[in-house]
C-alpha cells in the first residue's frame, strides 16, 4: 500500500507546487469556513481549477471546513458544501458535528474526514466515527506510535497522522485562551496565539520561574521516524503549514517524498527552512516537560558560524556551513537582528555569491563583538517538478475542420473543431509556430512532448488567438473526462422528545467539593460518574458526564450528559448529539442571544425543547494540555501539594492537574448566577463547575445559586473584581 503524502496549501500557486513536488494530495480552504482564516486561501474558481489539475495527475484535493458553525451560518455552510461537492472535491475535513453528519448523510461521493480539531486520540474514538460512516480520521497530535499500532491492527478506518510542522499546546478543538481574551476564537480559525507569548510561573502566588515562552511548543519533525510510520501502514502523512510560503511547502514535500520512497535517504535541508526547535513529538513519546522551547517562540534557523566586527558596515564571517546571497539571516546580539544577504566578499575582497568558510558580509549595522549567526531562510533551494504529464497531439485537417487526436497516458481522445481554418493567402501554418503556441501549458499538469501534423497545414491560416483557444479546449476536454455526476441527498433527522426538568447540578474536581454538594442536596458529577477528555472507559454508573467520543461508544444505552468538550454551537449539532445523550452541554463560547436563538430554532424545527446543560459558574478551562509546565521547570510532583499558576502582564491563570494532564484556568470565575432568570426559559439544567475552590467556598457559591434558582428576586452576587460573564454579552468571531 502506498502511503499518501498530504501537503498544505494557503493559495492556488502553493497547491500546484505541492502536487508538482510529489504530494499525493493537498488540503486547503477557500475563503469560507476554514481554520486558517488569515491565510490567503482560494476562490471557488481556483478550487475548481486545482481539482481539475489533481484529477489529471490521479491526485486528490481535500477542503477544510473545520471550524465550529454558528446557528446563523448553517444555511450558508450547507450551500457551500453542496457547491464544493459539485466541483468534485475528493474529501472535506470537518469538525462541527452538524457538518460531519451533513456530509456523511447527503454527500456520499465526497469523503468525510474527521479533523484533528475533533480530538480522535484512540481506538474507541475511532470506533464511534466508524459507526457514524466517516471515511478517515485525522489523529490528535498527542496520539503516540503504540496507539497508532493498536488502531491499525483493530480498525479498518483510514488514519491521517501529522508528521511535520507547528504543534498546538492545547488538545485541539478545546482551546478558549484566544477567544476569552480577544474574542478571536481558535475553534473558528482566528487564534491569537496566546501560547506564543511570554509568561512567568507562580508557586503559591510567588514567582518561581522567570519570564519565558512556557506554552510555545517546538515544531514536529518526523523525518528520522518516518520508516516506523510507513511500517505501521499509516494511510496519510500530513504536513502542517497552510500559513507557510511556497518554498517551505515545496521543500517539505520533496524531502518527505524522497524519504518515504527511499528509507536510506538523508539530508539536513529541514534545518534550512523556517522552524522552531524540533521535537519528535508525543508521536514518539517525547517527555511532556521537554516538548516546549521556553527560551524562544519563533524561528531558530540553522547555526552556521560567527560574525565579527571588521570595519564600518563590513563584518568578518567564520562559517561552519555555506552562506549564500539571498539567504535570510539572524544575528543574536543585544537583541535579534534580521537581514537579507545582499553582498558577500571573499578574503581577497572579491564579490562572490557564496562563502563556505571565511569571508566578509556587508551590513548596515553597528556591532563590535562576536555573535552567533543563523540562516533562517534559504531561498536558493530549488526542486524540479516531478508530476508533469506528457501530451502527444496529432493535428490533422479536413477542409475547414481540425481533427485532433490526443495521446495522454496511453489513452487516445479524438476531437473535432469545425470551421476553425481559413485558406492561407500568403504563408500558411507551420509545425514550429503551432508547437510554440500549443506548448504554453505552464498552468496545467501537462507538457507537450510531441506534435504530429499532416502535410496540408501549410495551405491553411489560423490566428494565434484561435490556436490559444484550441489549446484551452483540448485541456478542458481532458478535464471534463474526469467529471462525474454527483447526487445530493436530502436526509432528515427524526428526534423523540424526552422529559425536560429544571435542575441545578454541579461538577466537582475534588472530594471536598463533592461532599459540599451532597450536604446541600445538589446532584454532582465526580469521579465514579465523570470521564474527562483523556479518560475513555466503561463506568458502572448509569448517569454519566462524559467528555470524549470514545466514551459515547463504550457507554451506549446509559443516561449520558455530553460535556463542554463537544463544543455545541448550533441547533443541528445539538440535535445529532441528542441521538446519543440525554443531556448536552452547550458551548462556553455562546452569547445569551446566541443561546436564545439556538434553543428557539431547535424548538421550531423539532417541536420540543431540548435537554441542555449550561455552565453558569466556574473557573473556565482555557486549555487542556498533555505538556506540563511544572515538569518543564523541574518542580514535578509539587503540583500535588502546591498551587501553580501562569501569569502574564495583566492576568493570572491557575493550573490544575489530572494524571499529569494540565488544565489552564481563567483566573476570574465565570458567574452567570444572576442571569438564571433570563436563561430559565431556554435551559433546563444549570451547572456549577468547581475546580480550585475549597469546601467552604464551594458551599457559599452553592447557596447563592440555590437561592437564585428558587427565587429570582434574590440580590445579585456578581463581583466584577473576581468574576466574569465570559461570552454572555459578547460574541466570538
Amino acid at each position: 500500500m502506498k502511503c499518501e503524502l498530504l501537503a498544505p496549501a494557503g493559495s492556488y500557486d502553493i497547491a500546484v507546487a505541492a502536487l508538482n513536488s510529489g504530494a499525493d494530495a493537498v488540503y486547503l480552504a477557500t475563503e469560507q469556513f476554514g481554520a486558517r482564516a488569515y491565510a490567503k486561501n482560494l476562490t471557488l474558481d481556483e478550487l475548481e481549477k486545482i481539482v481539475n489539475y489533481a484529477n489529471v495527475l490521479n491526485k486528490k484535493i481535500y477542503v477544510t471546513c473545520n471550524i465550529l458553525i454558528k446557528d446563523d451560518e448553517l444555511d450558508a455552510v450547507f450551500k457551500y458544501l453542496n457547491k464544493i461537492y459539485e466541483l468534485g472535491v475528493h474529501g472535506v475535513i470537518t469538525t462541527d458535528f452538524a457538518v460531519i453528519n451533513y456530509v456523511i448523510n447527503n454527500l456520499e461521493d465526497m469523503e468525510c474526514h474527521i479533523s484533528t480539531q475533533v480530538g480522535v486520540k484512540d481506538l474507541t474514538d475511532i470506533r464511534f466515527f466508524e459507526e457514524l460512516g466517516a471515511k478517515r480520521t485525522v489523529l490528535a497530535r498527542e496520539t503516540n506510535l503504540q496507539e497508532i499500532k493498536n488502531i491499525k491492527e483493530n480498525s479498518k478506518m483510514p488514519i491521517e497522522v501529522f508528521i511535520h510542522g507547528a504543534l498546538c499546546v492545547s488538545y485541539s478543538g478545546n482551546c478558549f485562551f484566544s477567544s476569552l481574551l480577544t474574542l478571536r476564537s481558535g475553534n473558528r480559525g482566528r487564534c491569537a496565539q496566546n501560547c506564543r507569548r511570554e509568561y512567568t510561573i507562580l508557586k503559591d502566588n510567588i514567582t518561581c520561574a522567570p519570564k519565558g515562552y512556557y506554552l510555545s511548543m517546538k515544531d514536529l519533525n518526523s523525518f528520522k521516524n518516518i520508516n516506523e510510520l510507513v511500517n505501521l501502514k499509516v494511510d496519510s502523512f500530513k504536513i502542517e503549514g497552510r500559513m507557510k510560503d511556497i518554498d517551505y511547502v515545496k521543500t517539505l514535500v520533496h524531502t518527505y517524498r524522497e524519504k518515504i520512497d527511499n528509507p536510506n535517504y538523508e539530508t539536513d535541508v529541514l534545518n534550512k527552512i523556517f522552524h522552531r526547535n524540533y521535537t519528535p513529538g508525543f508521536l514518539m513519546n517525547e517527555d511532556n516537560g521537554k516538548i516546549v522551547s521556553s527560551l524562544r517562540a519563533g524561528n531558530v534557523g540553522e547555526y552556521i558560524g560567527e560574525i565579527t566586527y571588521f570595519k564600518p558596515n563590513l563584518y568578518k564571517l567564520k562559517l561552519k556551513n555555506k552562506l549564500e546571497v539571498n539567504n535570510r539571516i539572524r544575528i543574536i546580539a543585544d537583541k535579534d537582528y534580521y537581514f537579507d544577504v545582499t553582498e558577500l566578499f571573499n578574503l581577497n575582497n572579491k564579490k562572490v555569491n557564496s562563502l563556505e568558510k571565511e569571508g566578509y558580509l556587508k551590513l548596515d549595522l553597528n556591532l563590535k563583538q562576536t555573535y552567533p549567526l543563523y540562516i533562517i531562510k534559504n531561498r536558493n533551494i530549488t526542486y524540479k517538478d516531478t508530476s508533469k504529464i506528457p501530451l502527444i497531439i496529432y493535428f490533422n485537417t479536413d477542409k475547414n475542420d481540425i481533427l485532433i487526436t490526443i495521446n495522454y497516458l496511453d489513452k487516445y481522445y479524438n476531437l473535432t473543431f469545425n470551421n476553425y481554418l481559413e485558406m492561407a493567402k500568403t504563408l500558411g501554418l507551420n509545425k514550429q509556430d503551432l508547437f510554440k503556441q500549443l506548448s504554453k501549458l505552464n498552468e496545467t499538469p501537462f507538457y507537450l512532448s510531441d506534435l504530429i501534423v499532416d502535410d496540408n497545414i501549410i495551405n491553411y491560416f489560423l490566428p494565434i488567438s484561435k490556436i490559444n483557444e484550441l489549446r484551452r479546449n483540448i485541456i478542458n476536454y481532458i478535464y471534463n473526462t474526469y467529471k462525474t455526476n454527483r447526487t445530493i441527498k436530502n436526509t432528515k433527522l427524526e428526534l423523540k422528545e424526552t422529559p425536560n426538568n429544571k435542575e441545578l447540578i454541579a461538577y466537582c474536581h475534588t472530594k471536598e467539593q463533592y461532599e459540599a454538594c451532597l450536604e446541600v442536596n445538589i446532584k454532582a458529577y465526580y469521579k465514579d460518574n465523570y470521564l474527562s477528555y483523556n479518560e475513555t472507559k466503561v463506568l458502572n454508573d448509569n448517569d454519566i458526564l462524559i467528555s470524549n467520543y470514545g466514551s459515547i461508544y463504550l457507554n451506549k444505552g446509559k443516561d449520558l450528559t455530553l460535556n463542554k468538550e463537544f463544543n455545541v454551537l448550533n441547533h443541528i449539532s445539538l440535535a445529532y448529539f441528542l441521538k446519543y445523550a440525554k443531556n448536552v452541554t452547550l458551548s462556553q463560547e455562546l452569547s445569551f442571544n446566541e443561546i436564545k436563538n439556538l434553543i428557539t430554532n431547535f424548538k421550531n424545527k423539532y417541536n420540543f425543547y431540548p435537554n441542555v446543560d449550561l455552565i453558569i459558574y466556574g473557573h473556565m478551562t482555557l486549555m487542556t494540555t498533555k505538556y506540563c509546565p511544572i515538569k518543564h521547570i523541574g518542580k514535578c510532583p509539587e503540583c500535588k501539594t502546591h498551587q501553580f499558576s501562569l501569569k502574564d502582564d495583566t492576568s493570572t491563570f491557575p493550573l490544575i492537574h489530572n494524571n499529569c494532564i494540565t488544565s489552564i484556568l481563567n483566573g476570574k470565575s465565570l458567574n452567570l448566577i444572576d442571569e438564571i432568570d433570563k436563561l430559565y426559559p431556554y435551559i433546563n439544567r444549570f451547572r456549577l463547575d468547581f475546580t480550585i475552590e475549597n469546601k467552604e467556598e464551594t458551599k457559599i457559591i452553592l447557596n447563592k445559586a440555590i437561592k437564585k434558582f428558587n427565587n429570582f428576586n434574590t440580590p445579585n452576587c456578581f463581583n466584577p473584581n473576581t468574576d466574569t460573564r465570559g461570552y454572555y454579552k459578547r460574541e466570538i468571531i
